[in-house]
């Protein structure tokens, strides 16, 4: 009989662990931690390659050309745009000669004219002589950026934009797809190797260094003087060793 109790035992046994198990109450987050972001749809993140040919080469920098290859993807929002004129023209031997201020006008109605043909009605008359700013989505801009009057492009967000450029809605692993998100790498626990923080929408950075806490309580160092967008960041200021002049990230107090 006694194996009989020892089997009945082992198919009570087996017969619990093949009972489904209950899920328990979800985790609460720890007290004083900010949530992480859910994130954005990825297809916000889209982006578009350069092709040969295309008025997108005008955006110079790295960082400006992706962003006009985001805004390409993305015809339904509106973005700031400032066109910066040639101010020059070449004279029959070749040589590149200054414009003047006739000549320049001139050519600055020309891609205003441009503009306003193509849709585009968000203009900044007063903003200068030797440049348009506009606020526009990529379509109502794109034949005005090919004129030869315009030398070079520089595309931001647009001032009144609370969907598109909210950096603070993005996971970290989103930041490096998000092209009006500045990526923002520091130091955890104020030592190497450096690690991506997070990102913002800031463009004033500095090499300041700075300190903060993360939502998870841990402390970075900063040599940008910008922190991340996402929620939970706390600053601690510019924490430096008066003696030595180095950062005392160790000894900061994180309350």
């Amino acid at each position: 009989m006694e194996w009989l109790a020892c089997a009945a035992i082992g198919l009570c046994v087996a017969l619990a662990c093949a009972r489904p198990v209950e899920p328990g109450p979800p985790a609460s987050p720890a007290a004083g931690v900010a949530p992480e972001p859910v994130g954005v749809d990825p297809s916000l993140l889209i982006s578009s390659e350069l092709m040969p040919g295309d008025v997108e080469v005008k955006c110079h920098a790295p960082h400006y050309l992706a962003r006009c290859l985001q805004a390409r993807a993305h015809p339904e929002v509106r973005f700031s745009w400032l066109l910066s004129l040639d101010e020059y023209t070449t004279d029959e031997r070749g040589d590149r000669v200054a414009l003047g201020d006739a000549a320049l006008r001139e050519r600055r109605q020309q891609v205003l004219d441009r503009l306003r043909a193509d849709g585009a009605h968000e203009i900044d008359e007063n903003w200068g002589r030797d440049s348009v700013s506009v606020t526009a989505p990529h379509p109502a801009v794109r034949g005005a950026m090919g004129l030869p009057q315009v030398y070079m492009v520089t595309p931001s967000c647009a001032e009144d934009d609370h969907e598109f450029c909210a950096c603070e809605r993005l996971r970290v692993d989103q930041c490096p797809a998000h092209a009006f998100c500045q990526d923002l790498h520091g130091l955890p626990r104020c030592r190497e190797p450096a690690a991506l923080a997070g990102c913002t929408r800031a463009e004033g950075c500095t090499d300041s260094i700075t300190h903060a806490v993360d939502p998870r309580g841990g402390k970075w160092e900063f040599p940008s003087g910008c922190l991340p967008d996402q929620p939970g960041w706390r600053s601690l200021g510019f924490t430096i060793d008066m003696t030595t002049g180095e950062p005392r990230c160790e000894r900061v107090d994180a309350r």
